[in-house]
């Protein structure tokens, strides 16, 4: 069975890269005619034998002068004849290959040939500088850098085994997940199947989302020393959803097995005073005053203007936690031990830096004043270029393609409302596409992966097995990265529910 790497779990979900042990090149290994094989607007400039985690090559090359690449190829006689393409999250750093960072050995112990790219520019994960006055640059992100890197890496494997791959894949999670939906819209014959986790599709609508909330908890944009909104306060909020839903799915665990269940109203944590459903008890310590409590309700409500939604609001979920939750996305918090960057929170490093590089191509832009009514027309270009909102999955349909996608309903990065969206926008568009695109929520699991909830899967063997057979996954097993237990994830509009028994077995759940 192919295991998600348990490490890598454990990392911030949108940065973390893997380190991988190399042997020394050898005059005579296998790989050096890497070197001289021809390529279509491209070359591979190093190329090496690495006998870890099983004996391949790892190549890297430059495609059209700007889009960089590197390819795993395992041995001739341990090639499975399948090519799984890693996505990359974030603005994309170096070899960020998400096969790799979440599957970990078994990728090439498998036997499967993978690659990743970093769509045409070098930074780190949260930096966008390299996007200012480039529209080069932003498109190769947005799109064509991944697709160039595909076609490149399948002639690669051609050459490399003087045949094709017999099956192309491809596994991403946030901005990898966007990558992937990209692929089914724009290049329906770049993959067999394609599995996309928490897809930021709707780029441009995530910023509006993040500069909302930047806007209300660093209100103030010279003074990013500390968030409107404090770790006690967002205690405060979590302990109050909990103690009003937690068992209401029958099962006290500190997971909400589908938030939009729970109907917490958040002003009644009004401070005395500050609210018309106020509670004279209340003091400074157990309530939030009308700052706060504004700061916490655009998180749950979302952006508008005055034509109404820009985005969707995110379900509750992660409010106390730090690491990939409110703390490091919304408030403050530790951001990746790899980033350079400044920002306070993540939230602020892709919002306000996206408007600077991307829209504004201005690096001294700022927020306090924005009109949100300009917003539509001030991103429309970027959109063009970068968001993956098209329902119309037709071209990859009609020659077999998979979509299987997953979210976690903790996920304070991109918005699981998001994704429920775009699904059933999809079966809108065509109701025979239930047939070929399949979400699964997963309880309590934060963005691509961690979380009180079980966010263990096995997506490409569920894709695989999808593929092989023709019959679409109903149910699948989730499991726990550091300790024992499973729960069972079902297919979207059926939830789990709590049928009895142990409930960190899946048998205590039925799909409704």
């Amino acid at each position: 069975m192919l295991r998600i790497n348990k490490a890598a779990v454990l990392a911030t979900a949108m940065l973390c890269l893997g380190v991988f042990t190399h042997t020394s090149a050898r005059a005579d290994d296998p790989c050096a005619r890497l070197l001289e094989m021809p390529l279509p607007d491209a070359h591979i400039h190093a190329a090496e034998y690495v006998l870890t985690p099983a004996p391949h090559c790892k190549a890297r090359g430059l495609i059209g002068g700007k889009i960089g690449f590197s390819i795993w190829l395992p041995s001739a006689d341990q090639w499975n004849g399948k090519f799984l393409m890693g996505g990359a999250g974030g603005f994309v750093r170096e070899e960020d290959n998400q096969a790799l960072r979440y599957l970990g050995d078994t990728v090439l112990r498998r036997g499967y040939v993978t690659a990743s790219s970093d769509t045409g520019h070098r930074g780190d994960g949260l930096d966008n500088s390299w996007a200012l006055n480039d529209w080069e640059a932003i498109v190769n992100y947005g799109h064509l850098g991944m697709h160039r890197t595909v076609t490149t890496s399948k002639a690669v494997i051609d050459g490399f085994y003087g045949s094709v791959a017999d099956k192309s894949l491809f596994i991403g999670c946030s901005n990898g997940g966007r990558q992937a939906l990209q692929a089914a819209q724009r290049y329906p014959e770049d993959f067999d199947g394609i599995i996309a986790g928490a897809p930021a599709l709707d780029f441009t609508g995530v910023m509006a989302g993040f500069l909302n909330v930047v806007q209300h908890m660093y209100p103030n944009p010279q003074d990013l020393s500390a968030p409107l909104v404090t770790a006690a306060d967002r205690q405060l909020l979590r302990d109050a959803i909990e103690s009003q839903c937690d068992d209401s799915d029958g099962v006290s665990d500190g997971i909400l097995h589908n938030p939009t269940r729970c109907d917490f109203d958040v002003s009644s944590l009004a401070c005395a005073g500050e609210s018309a459903s106020q509670n004279a008890s209340k003091d400074a310590n157990n309530c939030l005053n009308r700052e706060k409590l504004a700061a916490v309700q655009a998180v749950y409500a979302g952006p508008q203007d005055a034509s109404g939604p820009l985005h969707h609001g995110y379900p509750f979920g992660a409010e106390d936690t730090d690491a990939n939750g409110w703390g490091s996305w919304f408030t403050s918090g530790a951001l990746a031990a790899n980033s350079t960057s400044q920002a306070p929170n993540a939230a602020y490093a892709f919002s306000v830096g996206s408007m600077r590089h991307f829209v504004f191509h201005d690096p001294t832009w700022q927020y306090d004043n924005y009109d949100w009514d300009s917003f539509r027309s001030d991103l429309a270009p970027l959109a063009a270029a970068v968001n993956a909102t098209n329902p119309d999955l037709g071209a990859f349909r009609k020659r077999g393609g998979k979509l299987l996608m997953f979210h976690g309903w903790a996920d304070v990065a991109l918005s699981a409302h998001m994704s429920i969206n775009y699904l059933e926008r999809v079966y809108s568009h065509d109701a025979s596409a239930q047939d070929d695109v399949k979400l699964f929520l997963m309880p309590g699991v934060l963005h691509c992966f961690g979380g009180e909830g079980p966010s263990i899967v096995d997506w490409v063997q569920a894709l695989e097995d999808w593929h092989h057979s023709g019959d679409a996954p109903a149910e699948l097993i989730a499991t726990y990265p550091e300790k024992s237990g499973a729960r069972k994830l079902c297919a979207w509009p059926a939830e789990a529910r709590f049928n009895g028994g142990n409930p960190d077995t899946a048998e205590a759940y039925v799909c409704k």
